[in-house]
């Protein structure tokens, strides 16, 4: 008889260790929970930067291929020669061409025109707040193209992300 009182005080000193094992239980599965939902935020933001890091190694390899495409104006003229400017997104749905190369017949430099064109309307539909140059040196070995491309993913919190592309002719 003595064995059965002893299992029933210690039954009914059990009752609240329990729910406070579940309290805990409960904590720590929420703080995992709420580190896990971090982790996530985390790896979409990483996931968008590389995104629009390759899409603007798209756009100025593009505008590479566009220029190395148009060789006589590429090797002699200043046709591809673009100071930053900023683009904005509204560009995107409202990008008014002078003469569309792709139906059209055009000149080299009239090419040359519309392939700037097109890249700047790249960048403005592809990138955020994205910005970009073409600079041309002239070298004893030929003519090195420099097409730098900036863009804030950030929002102006935190300084532009560059990709510069140098290649000679």
């Amino acid at each position: 008889m003595k064995g059965s009182t002893r299992n029933l005080i210690n039954r009914v000193y059990q009752k609240g260790i329990g729910l406070i094992e579940v309290m805990v239980a409960l904590m720590v599965i929420s703080v995992g929970v709420l580190g896990m939902a971090g982790l996530q935020t985390k790896s979409l933001q990483h996931n968008q930067l590389a995104y629009f890091r390759s899409q603007a190694v798209i756009v100025v390899n593009d505008m590479m291929d566009r220029i190395r495409a148009n060789k006589t104006v590429a090797a002699t003229g200043s046709d591809y020669i673009t100071t930053e400017t900023e683009h904005v997104a509204a560009a995107c749905s409202t990008q008014e061409f002078i003469n569309s190369c792709e139906s059209a017949t055009c000149s080299e430099s009239q090419l040359a025109t519309y392939d700037v064109q097109q890249w700047k309307f790249q960048m403005a539909c592809q990138l955020p707040d994205a910005t970009g140059s073409i600079a041309i040196e002239d070298t004893s070995s030929g003519r090195v193209y420099v097409i730098t491309l900036k863009f804030n993913d950030s929002h102006g919190a935190q300084a532009a992300r560059e990709v510069v592309l140098r290649s000679a002719l």
